[in-house]
């Protein structure tokens, strides 16, 4: 008898250590990451990108957030790369900000040579900024070396995954407000994307008055919140209740003046924090009462590829999916063909 109490009590001991070291393990992973889900745990590789379906858990054990609240305070997490002074000289016109991986190297490259490169636009200044998370299979010092190069690296100490990208984007937002606030315009856009700098420049018109309260792109109405948990886009009802979504706009691409990123970034700390960035904005604009514009032509912004011809990609402002090779190829072609397409059109 006094042989079997003093088993039990020793396995009671040792189930107790058990449950404290997983405990610690938890906490411990959740202090590192910011950001804790299953696949932050347990360390299984999941995609960051926007259109790779991901075989995380359907929703953060906790959530998203440097604490145990259901909110985004952007500025809990610490820059590992920062770039304070960029508009100290100059405030640009247009902000170009780049959602992109370690990894994409080669569509960083692109980006530099095409649309973010600023010698290409003569009719106003452009700054192109490159956002990053943390990836601990990644060679920190490739990513330090990158952005003593080029000086176009914002990155802060959060996991760099899929469900992260709504820290992504408010990490941008944050240093355009804090960093840049007379920028007069901003684009978000992922490392994915063809981007017209000229049709957008179109669109903005340089010497034309500031627009304010605006914010336009690939417009999503009516969209309703996946209730399938097993959706990638999967919405519970206790973070977003609502039938419908309001107005937003594609992530792939949207443009917005630099009156507005204050007001989103305010927003941000009151607004559950929804992983699918181009919601949670939309849901911050609402919030701001700051009305989403559809473009002027419905076609300038695409979530999708489109088919190219130089003269179909000398009017629209973005085409998704792209590799590197594309990219640099069809902008060389439409800037030897604008001219050419610019007088078709007009005949």
């Amino acid at each position: 008898m006094i042989l079997r109490r003093t088993f039990f009590k020793v396995f009671f001991l040792v189930l107790l250590y058990i449950i404290s070291l997983c405990g610690l393990f938890v906490a411990y992973r959740f202090h590192q990451n910011g950001h804790l889900s299953y696949e932050n745990i347990w360390g299984n590789k999941t995609s960051p990108t926007r259109n790779h379906v991901t075989h995380e858990m359907p929703f953060p054990l906790f959530p998203p957030s440097s604490s145990f609240l259901e909110y985004i305070n952007i500025s809990s997490y610490p820059y590992i790369i920062n770039e304070p002074n960029k508009c100290k000289v100059e405030s640009p016109f247009l902000i170009f900000l780049v959602e992109t991986v370690a990894i994409e190297v080669d569509n960083r490259m692109a980006i530099r040579r095409t649309y973010g490169n600023p010698t290409f636009s003569k009719r106003a200044s452009i700054m192109c900024l490159f956002l990053l998370g943390k990836n601990s299979n990644e060679n920190s010092n490739v990513i330090l070396k990158e952005s003593n190069t080029y000086h176009d690296i914002i990155q802060k100490d959060f996991q760099d995954t899929y469900r992260n990208l709504t820290i992504k984007t408010m990490m941008g937002i944050e240093w355009v407000s804090n960093h840049c606030p007379t920028a007069k315009y901003v684009m978000k856009t992922d490392s994915d994307m063809f981007v017209n700098t000229d049709r957008l420049l179109d669109l903005l018109g340089p010497d034309q008055p500031q627009k304010q309260n605006y914010f336009t792109g690939f417009v999503m109405k009516y969209g309703r919140p996946h209730r399938n948990m097993d959706s990638k886009w999967y919405m519970p009802h206790s973070i977003y209740p609502g039938k419908y979504y309001p107005t937003f706009c594609s992530g792939t691409g949207y443009v917005f003046s630099g009156d507005v990123a204050p007001k989103i970034l305010r927003s941000s700390f009151y607004v559950k924090y929804v992983y699918l960035e181009d919601v949670f904005v939309g849901i911050c604009l609402d919030r701001e009462g700051v009305k989403v514009q559809r473009p002027p032509d419905n076609e300038l912004f695409s979530n999708n590829r489109v088919e190219f011809d130089p003269c179909v990609y000398n009017r629209i402002i973005t085409s998704h999916y792209m590799n590197p090779a594309d990219l640099i190829n069809y902008w060389f072609i439409l800037q030897d063909q604008k001219e050419q397409c610019s007088k078709s059109s007009l005949n």
